[in-house]
């Protein structure tokens, strides 16, 4: 009997009261945790060395180094000796300081640091006197040390995109800077030294939080460029009459509620934006600035367009979308040189005919107005190549569309049109076409002659099928059909088979029978999405198409799939995406897809991952979120390039969901690794305990609560044969049910049978001992 045969473990009292110290499953995964990030921290990766004077070069007298998007972190030490530099450009590495001996480097004019991790500048950069040009945008540099002074040959300072809340007044020295950019910083103001850079030619200042603009800027009287745009500006100073040379002033995305008198006196401006701003109106006298180009006015509260804008002769660019305009004066035709006219998102309902005789117009935004039809004259505007008619009441394509030669891009998507004229197809240069969220019913044959069209987007009609005609789109590149009801996939479609490279028919009424075998024959198709449709079995055929990059098969919206073909490995897909489906497995054979980068498998029922999935190699993205899986593969680790891990709402043991929650990689494998040897080090402890505890008709018992097969239990029986052999048989027994059960072979589970076949006394030992394991970590 069990009792005759229980032998008191060492160290173990009683075992229903587990002394307190003993560690709850939480506090043994931080433990792990712990052990494995310093695990990591002691394994930093290498950094590779690199050859200084491999990345030199000359340049006339110059002596370059291009140490370019190196993910340098620290620069390499014997730089500092190639005293003869002029030219250091040290762009788009992880730089988070500069060595001191940088002065060494006596001869520096043109020293690049962009986009590192800096965030302060080393006194050394303000000693090197010759410099010229210093480039130190995108970092985190929150100061500027008035050491600057000393760079008396600077012409070109850049620092947009830092955290710099102050310039020093010793800016003021620097008197041959020509371009000083600022941009994208924390400055409330700017020094009034600055007033001194009378050589400043461009000052960018955008994206800051300056209220207002300090008049001593205004001293700067051979200013050409001034850029304020995005700051919290009312108003400017008086004094910004001086500008006698100013050709571009930048003020969009500030608060202005009206333009400054004094911008109106800029006869010299060339382009005005004061996008973004509470503009309700413009001045007539912004007739005064006859030499403006570009004026921009987008996303105000303008409800008139000025009739005085169109005294403006030398426009080329004009935009005044996002406003509450009504209506587009008569005198509009003055603009000659119009080039781009930009009126979408207003109120107009009436193209007047005079617009016809902007005759260099190349680009006419009109989306989201209240236009039903355009004025036949439209035919004089023979150089426009784009169109954009979007979201306006158009039941059908205006005739004189017909007659734009040149156009190349024309969308009118959010209509009622329902079909398009014979003489469309005579636009032979148009290349996209966007007549999505309209009333089609067909793919109109028109279309179908456009001979250089590249993309072609009709989503959300009522489209029911594909025409042949659609073959002889060959340079066709997109096209985008979904959200509409069509239920096969045309074999002509395949005789696409150079050009085409996306193909979107999602929220469509697809079935099994809907894909030919033929799609093989699209080797240029790149990215197909067949989600949200009405699929039974997964489209094998897919896997044969040579090029496949992007393959969408989201079912949320559509008919659930459960499984995917063993065929997969076949596929050289680099992006999969699987979510909404009803899938409790993938397959092995995955591990044979060695292009693959990113799998998305949110949102099915997978319980566990196959160990060949581990051969996923090139895998960089893995979403698993909202399946039911209870562990990962011990070797998820050798999955070295993954680098987006998403494991949210899984029922995760090894590991436990606190460890997975970060994503990172190393500490998930090694949690894993160590879980699993102490797991089979607890295992193999019970397995001693059981061989000692069972008599020979409990083992036999057992044997058939665990469904062992007869010929298994005669091989057992006659190969430990005999009293003697009993404690070997048992322990065989219990490495057989470890055997069949796989990963689901576990302590608990192991505890759980002996509780529910009745032996309690033995079970309450094993739970005592994953207890003290748990304490004393054998």
């Amino acid at each position: 009997m069990i009792e005759k045969h229980t032998a008191e473990m060492e160290g173990v009292k009683d075992p229903t009261s587990p002394p307190p110290d003993v560690k709850s499953n939480t506090e043994e995964c931080e433990d792990l945790v712990d052990e494995v990030e310093m695990d990591i921290k002691n394994e930093g990766p290498e950094e590779k060395p690199i050859d200084i004077e491999d990345c030199m070069h000359s340049e006339g007298n110059s002596l370059v180094l291009d140490l370019n998007g190196r993910w340098l972190t620290t620069l390499p030490p014997e730089t500092t000796s190639y005293t003869n530099l002029t030219h250091m450009y040290l762009a788009d590495n992880n730089l988070t300081e500069l060595p001191d001996d940088l002065t060494e480097l006596e001869n520096v004019k043109v020293l690049i640091l962009a986009n590192n991790k800096l965030k302060s500048l080393t006194r050394g950069i303000y000693l090197l006197y010759k410099l010229e040009v210093l480039d130190f945008s995108y970092n985190e540099v929150s100061h500027i040390l008035p050491d600057i002074s000393s760079l008396q040959y600077l012409r070109k300072l850049i620092a947009a995109e830092n955290r710099i809340e102050e310039i020093p007044p010793g800016i003021g020295h620097l008197k041959e800077l020509t371009e000083v950019v600022l941009s994208e910083n924390k400055l409330k103001d700017v020094p009034n030294s600055i007033g001194q850079l009378t050589n400043i030619e461009k000052l960018g200042l955008e994206g800051n939080c300056l209220q207002f603009l300090n008049p001593e800027v205004c001293r700067i009287e051979g200013l050409k460029k001034l850029g304020l745009s995005g700051n919290q500006i009312t108003n400017l100073p008086r004094e910004i009459e001086n500008f006698e040379c100013l050709e571009q002033l930048l003020m969009d995305d500030n608060d202005f509620e009206f333009i400054p008198i004094q911008v109106l006196c800029m006869t010299t401006l060339q382009e005005l934006t004061m996008s973004g701003n509470k503009l309700d109106k413009i001045q007539p006298e912004i007739a005064n600035l006859t030499e403006l180009t570009v004026l921009g006015m987008n996303n105000n509260q303008l409800e008139c367009f000025p009739e005085e804008v169109c005294e403006l002769r030398n426009l080329e660019v004009l935009g005044f979308e996002n406003n509450k305009i009504s209506s587009i004066p008569d005198n509009i035709g003055n603009l000659y040189e119009l080039k781009e006219l930009y009126l979408g998102k207003n109120c107009i309902s009436e193209i007047p005919e005079n617009l016809c005789w902007c005759s260099n117009l190349e680009i006419l935004s009109l989306f989201q107005n209240q236009i039903s039809d355009l004025p036949i004259e439209m035919e004089n505007l023979r150089l426009l190549h784009t169109l954009c008619l979007s979201d306006n009441r158009f039941q059908k394509i205006p005739d004189s569309i017909g007659s734009l030669h040149s156009l190349e891009i024309f969308s009118i998507d959010g209509n009622e049109v329902t079909n398009i004229s014979e003489e469309f197809s005579d636009l032979a240069r148009i290349r996209h076409l966007t007549l999505s969220f309209n009333k089609f019913t067909d793919i109109p044959s028109p279309l179908c002659h456009l001979k250089k069209l590249e993309l072609l987007d009709m989503r959300s009609n009522q489209i029911t099928c594909i025409p042949e005609e659609i073959a002889e789109l060959e340079e066709l590149r997109l096209l985008n059909l979904s959200k509409n009801q069509i239920e096969d996939f045309p074999i002509d479609l395949c005789n696409l088979s150079k050009n085409l490279q996306i193909v979107d028919l999602s929220h469509n009424l697809l079935k099994d029978i809907g894909i030919p075998e033929d799609i093989s024959r699209m080797s240029g198709l790149k990215e197909l999405d067949l989600s949200h449709n009405q699929f039974f079995e997964f489209p094998k055929s897919v896997f044969s198409i040579p090029n496949l990059e992007c393959f969408k098969f989201d079912q949320l919206e559509g008919q659930p799939i459960h499984t995917l073909p063993d065929e997969i490995e076949f596929s050289n897909i680099s992006s999969l995406i699987v979510s909404n489906n009803r899938m409790s497995s993938l397959p092995n054979t995955i591990g044979g897809m060695k292009n693959i980068i990113s799998l998305v498998a949110d949102h099915n029922i997978l319980n566990s991952l196959s160990s060949t999935f581990c051969d996923l190699r090139k895998l960089q993205v893995l979403h698993l979120d909202h399946n039911n899986l209870t562990s990962l593969p011990q070797e998820l680790d050798k999955l070295t390039n993954l680098k987006d891990l998403r494991l949210h709402n899984n029922p995760l043991k090894i590991p436990p969901m606190d460890v997975c929650v970060s994503g990172v990689l190393q500490p998930i494998g090694r949690f894993i690794r160590r879980a699993l040897e102490r797991e089979e080090m607890l295992m193999e402890k019970m397995f001693e305990v059981i061989k000692i505890s069972l008599s020979k008709n409990e083992l036999k018992y057992l044997m058939k609560k665990f469904r062992f097969p007869d010929d298994k239990i005669q091989e057992l029986e006659q190969t430990y044969h005999g009293r003697d052999k009993l404690q070997d048989r048992v322990y065989h027994a219990m490495l057989l049910w470890k055997s069949l059960k796989g990963a689901m072979a576990t302590a608990e589970d192991l505890i759980r049978v002996f509780h529910i076949v009745g032996y309690d006394q033995l079970s309450v030992k094993l739970k005592t001992m994953k207890i003290y394991h748990q304490r004393l970590r054998f």
